[in-house]
């Protein structure tokens, strides 16, 4: 039910805006939750890449004092990627291709979907952190 939604959120969000070409939901662990994401990418390797990126960053965010690492917005020349917190234990990432997509519009259409996600992924709603994704707490 909850991966269902969390699918719906992306497509929502994939679906709402000419700026976003693929969207996830990546674990703190780096483990994909739900994707949008077209089959060029490997969802495994785009899970770990941007939860060693994320990890790397809260270093440099505390380091700097900084407090909590919310948003990480890397700019190139083919697009941007997007991570916004998604509550304590996962992140949403979302993609834009192309010399024209505009990320700053994308990352105010991504705030709401990634509060969305966390208040599905919050303990205390139903979801047992410790189990297997998406077994809701007590069914274990």
């Amino acid at each position: 039910m909850r991966t269902k939604k969390m699918q719906s959120i992306l497509a929502e969000l994939n679906d709402g805006s000419a700026d976003i070409d693929a969207s996830a939901i990546i674990s703190t662990e780096g483990l994909m939750l739900a994707s949008a994401i077209s089959g060029e990418v490997s969802e495994d390797r785009a899970g770990a890449v941007m939860a060693s990126i994320s990890s790397l960053a809260d270093r440099a965010m505390r380091e700097f004092k900084l407090g909590n690492l919310e948003q990480l917005v890397m700019k190139g020349r083919n697009g941007y990627a997007l991570m916004i917190q998604a509550g304590e234990y996962a992140a949403l990432i979302v993609i834009g291709y192309g010399d024209g997509p505009e990320w700053s519009l994308a990352l105010l259409r991504s705030i709401p979907a990634a509060g969305a996600i966390s208040d599905l992924l919050t303990p205390g709603f139903g979801w047992s952190m410790e189990g297997p994704v998406g077994i809701p707490q007590g069914s274990i």
